[in-house]
């Protein structure tokens, strides 16, 4: 039943897309003292040359600037895609209530304009790239103009780009 429903999140996803509301700013989630006295996961963030190469070429072939890796977008990222694959989900709002903008700004970044895709059963970031590239929504996330910086992490199957216009 719960891979059943984790399949169904994960085709409702795919159809519906990702959000594109502008946001200027977003406050984090009220910080606890638990949450304040836990030390901070430590995080391995890597970039995908293979990805970056084809995500600037994207960006190229409409006009775009290459887009910049940011540590903190990737950090976002990769949390995110490892508590998907930890609890059981595929979502842009964490178990917790947490949407994007949240945990992007949780990592330390000014939220200018982020949006975030996520993708399901890529085999490596570039067929990640590639599901992205095929949706309207998640074509216009890629394309999003200005100076723009990114963050991509993953965990199994699951795929997760945060970008943002630079503040």
């Amino acid at each position: 039943m719960r891979m059943t429903t984790f399949l169904l999140a994960a085709a409702g996803a795919a159809l519906l897309g990702c959000d594109e509301v502008p946001v200027t700013s977003a406050a984090a989630p009220e910080a606890t003292p638990e949450a304040a006295a836990a030390p901070a996961p430590t995080v391995a963030v890597a970039t995908d040359a293979a990805f970056e190469a084809g995500l600037d070429a994207l960006r190229a072939r409409h006009g775009l600037s290459a887009a910049t890796p940011d540590a903190r977008l990737a950090r976002a990222a990769q949390l995110h895609a490892e508590d998907m694959v930890r609890q059981g989900y595929f979502d842009h709002v964490s178990r917790d209530g947490r949407t994007y903008i949240q945990r992007i700004a949780a990592q330390g970044y000014p939220t200018c304009w982020p949006v975030e895709n996520i993708a399901f059963g890529s085999h490596d970031a570039s067929g990640a790239l590639a599901q992205w590239t095929g949706s309207p929504p998640h074509l216009r996330n890629m394309l999003t103009s200005g100076s723009v910086a990114y963050g991509l992490g993953h965990a199994g199957n699951i795929y997760v780009l945060d970008l943002a216009r630079t503040c």
